[in-house]
């Protein structure tokens, strides 16, 4: 593979694929009339021209198009197409064009069954070519369930990917079945060639299918395998720590989601929450997790073109339990993905299509070497994420505690309960709530309910009081 240097933005020049074309031009020709011709050849390509810098230097015509980033050289009337390292942002534009594409249909809800995800996937793989794809068992359940484990790529270099070992965060699993149908359907695109080709990726998509068959947080045991690294008391964190010991990842990607949370003194909802996790208390500074920095500052760039102002870093105090910062301690530079909330979008769908987005503009940026060019401050400057939203909140009630004593006051009600989804609703604060914000707004000026059915952390039936 040869190198040379370019003037548009300097960039290396990757002779993964070259072709001549022969334009029949005759006499000389200028940069704009040639680009003209070169279009039609690129849709004849499947290739499609975004944009075209007017400009010619040394008989080179520069073009972005996708799937890549091209020059263009010509001489004696014939047209050379060299593939050039596309930008990480290109590609991310790139993906979230392509994901209304690849997106699978898993099931009608974010909450779903091991056998429909397991239904997926097979699907998806089972026409593959096996040297692309190994799909092994990886262990089994406290109840006997299969634990997958997914290979896509041949390089020394690894990165494990786990999802859902919290059963009812599926947004991230939902992500990963777009991704493996994206790398399966577009493997000869430049870009995933680079990262099949720099990287072996390792895939766990539901490593706590017990929970998710009960669309409950903890395991069969009830215990918490994000803080069982250490006691190992879960066969499916004793799979987890087998992989990272066996496999030796240098990179691994920790996806949950969170509870509904805001980013820093703002009221915006935070989508996606990120963390390079600590690997001591004292929130030391060694390779593995300023590689996990850069890691996190190219998802943060990536998330701040397409939701600015909605991206938080998680709390980073350290936990000698948790696996993020253990996987740190044993030397796998890890990124912590935490799924948040937008409005109007109870199945997560903006949120899965980040998470898409991010992950695999992620591993582009890693396959390329690019993440080390990120600034680590992108991600250090992201404000931490906050508790200033619930699920519901009722605005302007008057609450009636008798004798004509009336107060106006705001209602919270959350459904959330250990952070996930939980039915009935509480009803979780009440007062002053102007600096918060609700996934569901209701103005019920006018309305006054009895302050005896208002106690905070009892059920609280609020769509019979404001339906």
């Amino acid at each position: 593979m040869s190198h040379t240097k370019t003037r548009a933005g300097q960039k290396n020049i990757l002779r993964l694929k070259y072709t001549k074309i022969d334009l029949g031009m005759q006499g000389s020709c200028q940069s704009s009339s040639l680009i003209g011709r070169v279009r039609p050849l690129f849709r004849s390509l499947e290739f499609s021209p975004v944009y075209a810098r007017q400009c010619l230097y040394r008989g080179r015509i520069f073009l972005y198009c996708t799937p890549c980033y091209m020059s263009i050289r010509f001489t004696d009337f014939l047209v050379e197409l060299v593939e050039i390292e596309m930008d990480v942002q290109l590609f991310a534009r790139e993906l979230e064009r392509q994901h209304s594409v690849v997106r699978a249909e898993i099931a009608p809800t974010r909450h779903f069954s091991p056998d429909i995800l397991h239904r997926t996937l097979n699907n998806i793989l089972n026409d593959v070519d096996q040297r692309l794809v190994a799909v092994t068992m990886a262990g089994t359940s406290f109840e006997g369930e299969t634990i997958r484990l997914i290979r896509i790529g041949k390089s020394n270099l690894s990165v494990l990917l786990w999802s859902q070992m919290h059963g009812d965060e599926s947004t991230a699993t939902m992500a990963i079945v777009d991704i493996l149908r994206y790398l399966t359907m577009r493997k000869d695109d430049p870009p995933v060639r680079a990262i099949l080709s720099s990287l072996t990726l390792h895939f766990l998509p539901m490593l706590n299918p017990d929970g998710a068959a009960r669309c409950q947080r903890r395991t069969a045991q009830g215990i918490d395998m994000n803080r069982d690294a250490l006691a190992l008391q879960t066969p499916e964190a004793r799979i987890l720590k087998n992989l990272q010991q066996t496999l030796k990842p240098t990179f691994g990607f920790n996806l949950h989601d969170q509870e509904l949370s805001t980013v820093g003194t703002s009221k915006e909802l935070a989508a996606i929450a990120l963390l390079a996790p600590a690997f001591d208390p004292l929130k030391s500074e060694n390779d593995v997790r300023t590689r996990a920095k850069h890691l996190a500052s190219v998802f943060a760039e990536i998330m701040k073109e397409r939701v600015p102002g909605k991206i938080a870093r998680y709390d980073d105090s350290f936990e000698p339990r948790a696996f993020g910062d253990n996987m740190q301690q044993w030397g796998t530079s890890t990124l912590l993905v935490e799924s948040g909330h937008a409005m109007n979008d109870p199945q997560k769908e903006s949120i899965r299509r980040l998470n898409f987005v991010g992950i695999l503009s992620s591993l582009y940026a890693i396959a390329t070497g690019a993440y080390q060019s990120f600034d680590i401050s992108s991600y250090e400057r992201l404000p931490f994420n906050t508790k200033k939203a619930y699920d519901v909140i009722i605005r302007n009630v008057k609450a009636d505690y008798g004798r004509g004593r009336l107060t106006e006051v705001d209602l919270g009600v959350s459904y959330q309960i250990d952070t996930h989804s939980e039915m009935p609703p509480r009803l979780v604060d009440l007062g002053d709530l102007s600096t918060f914000v609700g996934l569901k707004e209701i103005d019920a000026s006018g309305k006054t309910v009895p302050a005896s059915v208002l106690f905070l952390g009892n059920a609280f039936d609020w769509e019979k009081y404001f339906s």
